[in-house]
This record gives structure tokens, C-alpha cells and sequence, in this order.
């Protein structure tokens, strides 16, 4: 560990208590306290940084060394298909608990829109699992064009879907805004429910960046998947934080809501569109 890194793990311990200090007693000016926070993430953001650096260099390399000695390990590191595949079953068991989580929500405070949230999750991990299945199915195929069959067919079914629910979605959010549905919640739950956005939201964007350049359907398909899920997770999370801290803001909930959906349900068809068109192609093509 050099003495940049040290510097910045102190600086960040001391801006943390300080933003604490901040958030419990406000003992600067509003200004002042804004900016603090907004220093805290920055140095949090580079702390996470330089830990991985750290990590990597004295413990993760030699984790690294010791699992490419197992042929299986050894293809997990390298083999990029096989690892989403392998790694998409864990997220899927989490979108099954957070499809429970809604679920149970939606129904104690009879909100509609954490129960069709879950219904919408569900179908989701449905999916996703589905699409996981048929990647580890055809892993021990040989006959590559029953592979690229197989393999098309989930990207066009799932983009069929995709579409279907999209439609479903679009139902939802007009009825909360027309309706007024969306409901308040306690900070805590407010508070999971950022945390599990901002984790999808991260995990989309990593693995658009990693999955951009893969010709697979398969992992094209588990790639959009997770993106439509952070989109909705994002406009769920939208609604929830209007609604628990409308008497905090001046903003018109229904109109961010309107915006926020259309933004959403526009994105999310065009992912529909270009796997149904991807497969659509690939099947002209061969």
C-alpha cells in the first residue's frame, strides 16, 4: 500500500465522520453540508479503487494462480460465456427474493404497483433462467447448427416477451399516474431498495461493456435482460423516493413518473426490437 492510498483511506474516514456529523447535526451551513457529501462519494468511489488495487496485488492474484490450477477454474477466468452463464443463476435467485420482497410489499400496503413490479420481476427471472438453461444445454452440443438454432430461438422468444411486458409496463404506469397509486414508505426500505438499484444498475453497464463485442445470442440475451431490469428497478425506485419524500420536494411526481416511464418503456421496446431483429437476421443470413 503506497502513501497515496493511505492518504486517501484517511481522507475518506475523516470526510465520512465528518458527513455523518453533518446528517445528524447539522453543524455546517447547507451548502457546506451538500458539498461534503458529494466529497464523501467521490473519495468512497476512489477508496473502492484503490482497495481493489491493493487486493489484487498482495491477496487476488495468488486467489487467481491457485484456481487456474483446477481445469474448471481455469475455464471459468478465461471462458467469458461460461462465466456469465455460470454467474447468472446467483442473480437470478437474487431476482427471485426480490420478486418475493415486492411482492409482499405490494400486498401489506395494497399498492398495484409493487405487486405488477413483481409480476413483471418474476417473468424476468423466467427469462433469464430460461435463457441460462438453454446456454448450459447446448454447452455440451456439438452440432453447431442445432447450437445457433437453439440459440436464436431464445433471443427471439425472449425479445417477443420482452415486448409483451413492456406493453404491460406501459399499462402500469399510466394507471399509477392517472390514479395517483404510488404509495409511502418507511426510509429503510427506500434506503434496500437505491441499493439494489444502484447493484443493477452497475451490473448492466459492466457487462454491456463486456458483452458489446460477443456475436452470442445467448449472452446477448442475458445482457438485455439485466438491463431492462435496472430500468424498471430504476423507475420503481423513482416513484418510491417521490412518494416517501413528496413534502420534501417541489418536483410534480406525476410528470417525473410520465417522463421517467416513457423513457423506460421506449428503452426497453427497442431492446425487444433488436433481439427480435438480431435473430431475424442471423437467420437470413444462415
Amino acid at each position: 500500500m503506497g502513501i497515496i492510498h493511505l492518504i486517501v483511506y484517511l481522507s475518506t474516514a475523516a470526510v465520512a465522520v465528518l458527513s455523518v456529523l453533518q446528517a445528524g447535526q447539522q453543524i455546517l451551513p447547507w451548502i457546506a453540508g451538500i458539498a461534503v457529501y458529494v466529497l464523501a462519494a467521490v473519495l468512497m468511489a476512489v477508496s473502492c479503487v484503490c482497495l481493489y488495487q491493493d487486493l489484487r496485488n498482495n491477496v487476488i492474484n495468488k486467489i487467481i494462480i491457485s484456481i487456474k490450477k483446477n481445469p474448471l477454474g481455469e475455464r471459468f477466468l478465461d471462458d467469458h460465456a461460461f462465466r456469465t452463464i455460470l454467474t447468472t443463476l446467483p442473480t437470478f435467485l437474487i431476482n427471485v427474493a426480490y420478486t418475493i420482497y415486492n411482492g409482499v410489499i405490494g400486498i401489506m400496503n395494497q399498492s398495484v404497483w409493487f405487486i405488477t413490479m413483481a409480476v413483471y420481476y418474476s417473468l424476468l427471472g423466467i427469462m433469464r433462467y430460461r435463457a441460462v438453461s438453454t446456454g448450459r444445454k447446448i454447452s455440451r452440443l456439438e452440432d453447431k447448427e442445432l447450437i445457433r438454432k437453439k440459440e436464436l430461438s431464445v433471443i427471439k422468444t425472449d425479445g417477443i416477451l420482452l415486448l409483451v411486458l413492456n406493453l404491460a409496463l406501459s399499462g402500469v404506469v399510466l394507471l399509477t399516474i392517472a390514479q395517483d397509486t404510488a404509495k409511502r414508505y418507511s426510509e429503510i426500505m427506500v434506503i434496500s431498495i437505491a441499493a439494489y438499484t444502484f447493484y443493477k444498475i452497475i451490473m448492466a453497464v459492466v457487462n454491456m461493456i463486456k458483452v458489446r463485442k460477443t456475436k452470442s445470442p445467448i449472452l446477448i440475451t442475458i445482457r438485455n435482460i439485466g438491463t431492462a431490469d435496472a430500468l424498471v428497478s430504476l423507475l420503481t425506485l423513482q416513484a418510491t423516493m417521490l412518494a416517501s419524500f413528496q413534502n420534501e420536494s417541489s418536483l410534480d411526481r406525476n410528470q417525473m413518473n410520465a417522463i421517467t416511464g416513457l423513457a423506460v418503456c421506449i428503452l426497453i421496446a427497442i431492446l425487444g426490437i433488436s433481439m427480435i431483429r438480431y435473430a431475424f437476421v442471423q437467420e437470413k443470413e444462415s
